[in-house]
């Protein structure tokens, strides 16, 4: 009768430990349409703040919810990678936008070049020339 009460007990916490192991392992990144951004910032301003001053730039921004309001350079949607929308900056870099998901091709369709959107994203820095927002979603053309 002692064995197996030592047996359930042992099985319940192996359940239970179990449980926290396989939640943490499943566990991902809150949406960022769940999340507030902590700055809102002109394409154009972020790239030049970086530009001129990285290490206080990434004090700033690194790590931190932006949202970016700009006029689109670029768009790549290659196969099997998530799109990317390169905002345009002052002189040869941009600030990139790696979306969140993958979106269909209507809806990249409707995201014209030379137009204005403002997205939300996870800055990750500065990486040669460009800014680098990584989650990123679009929030609305401006």
């Amino acid at each position: 009768m002692n064995k197996k009460r030592l047996l359930i007990i042992a099985l319940i916490i192996g359940a239970v430990g179990g449980y926290f192991v396989w939640d943490q392992m499943l566990r991902t990144a809150p949406s960022m349409k769940r999340l507030d951004a902590e700055y809102r910032v002109n394409a154009v301003d972020l790239h030049s703040e970086f530009n001129d001053n990285e290490e206080a730039a990434n004090v700033k921004y690194q790590n931190q919810i932006i949202e970016v309001v700009g006029e689109v350079e670029n768009i790549e949607a290659e196969e099997g990678r998530l799109p990317v929308i390169k905002l345009k900056a002052d002189g040869f870099g941009v600030v990139e936008c790696t979306l969140e998901s993958q979106i269909s091709s209507e809806e990249l369709e409707k995201i014209k070049l030379n137009s204005t959107l403002v997205l939300r994203g996870e800055c990750q820095g500065f990486l040669l020339i460009d800014v680098k927002l990584g989650r990123s979603i679009v929030i609305e053309p401006a």
